[in-house]
């Protein structure tokens, strides 16, 4: 515990969130955060065959604390991806296919938990469906998307032919919270500008040093830090290393200034605070 810390209330909000469904959410993750005494949020895309094949041990995990989160039925992305298939192309989804999609996602995992209440991530961290313009796919293709050209073609409405769709208002209505894109740790703010809109910190193929620097700033901010992990000490191609995961749940659990609460609970916390 560090120096002059016992008895302080808690200066910080910390998540730690789990992309994806993997098995290793359940091998690794969950008994982890069991023995620290620390709850996650598991943002699980419904249709994946880890929740068929374990849905017991989801609802265990469920029942002793963990937030079972809704992540869509299929985990849609955009077809570039080599994983993506015409069907879950997110380019051919509309908002009331995803409208659908989210609410059969919510059935699913309430018929597991028994909770009609969770929060939502966005796959990819992409809150946009449809297929962008002529121009924007050319700079695509010629590697261009991440320059000041796409910026100049997205500020001044020259993505002819897009029909580029910003679902975020049908997660409003579902959900009341949800995450999308990365952030860095500077960037944290105590302010909550927008529940629907909450952006995390990745937490994959970082070190402890990095993790618990994070965490110094939200405690010095009074911030609410959203770590996004996937693998968990392997598992899928972006991983946390298991001793940096458990040095980081270790910090956690001895520092009386931080509060570790699932996305949803702190999310509802945070909102409320922010209202009176």
């Amino acid at each position: 515990m560090h120096e002059g810390m016992s008895h302080l209330a808690p200066r910080a909000t910390v998540s730690l969130t789990f992309d994806d469904a993997l098995p290793v959410h359940l091998d690794v993750a969950v008994p982890e955060l069991d023995r620290a005494g620390l709850r996650g949020t598991f943002y699980v895309n419904a249709g994946a065959d880890t929740v068929s094949a374990r849905r017991k041990e989801w609802r265990a995990a469920a029942a002793s604390g963990h937030e079972l989160g809704n992540h869509t039925l299929f985990h849609p992305g955009v077809s570039s991806k080599a994983w993506v298939t015409d069907g879950i192309a997110i380019e051919n989804y509309t908002l009331d296919r995803m409208r659908v999609e989210l609410l059969a996602a919510n059935r699913i995992l309430t018929a597991i938990d028994d909770r009609e209440t969770r929060s939502f991530a966005f796959p990819c961290s992409n809150p946009w469906l449809g297929r962008p313009g002529w121009p924007r796919r050319l700079l695509t293709r010629a590697g261009l998307d991440r320059t000041r050209v796409m910026g100049f073609v997205d500020r001044h409405g020259l993505d002819f032919g897009s029909n580029l769709t910003d679902y975020t208002p049908v997660v409003r209505e579902i959900f009341p919270a949800s995450r999308c894109g990365g952030i860095p740790a500077s960037e944290l703010s105590a302010q909550l500008a927008d529940c629907h809109r909450v952006r995390g910190v990745v937490g994959d193929s970082e070190s402890f040093e990095v993790l618990e620097a994070a965490v110094d700033i939200a405690v010095e901010r009074g911030a609410w830090l959203v770590f996004v992990f996937h693998g968990i000490g392997g598992g899928h191609h972006l991983s946390c290393e298991l001793e940096v995961f458990r040095r980081l749940l270790r910090r956690l659990g001895e520092d009386e200034r931080v509060a570790v609460e699932t996305f949803l609970d702190a999310s509802r916390r945070l909102a409320a605070g922010a209202a009176t």
